[in-house]
């Protein structure tokens, strides 16, 4: 998590908390505040599980 500037808003809710850069788009980055931080990494993460198990399932013919 790199850390933004304390004065920037988060751009998913607009909260004025301190903000975190999330890799967005490549070349963008997101600023988003801690629990919206939190949301976009849960989602990523269990996208990539997912992904991972359906994989592992293809490739031992369990599909």
């Amino acid at each position: 998590m790199t850390q933004g500037s304390a004065g920037q808003k988060c751009e998913v809710c607009s909260d004025d908390k301190q903000t975190y850069l999330y890799h967005g788009e490549y070349p963008a980055k997101l600023v988003l505040c801690k629990q919206c931080y939190d949301g976009y990494m849960a989602k990523e993460m269990t996208q990539y599980w997912k992904d991972h198990i359906q994989e592992e399932k293809r490739r031992t013919g369990q599909c």
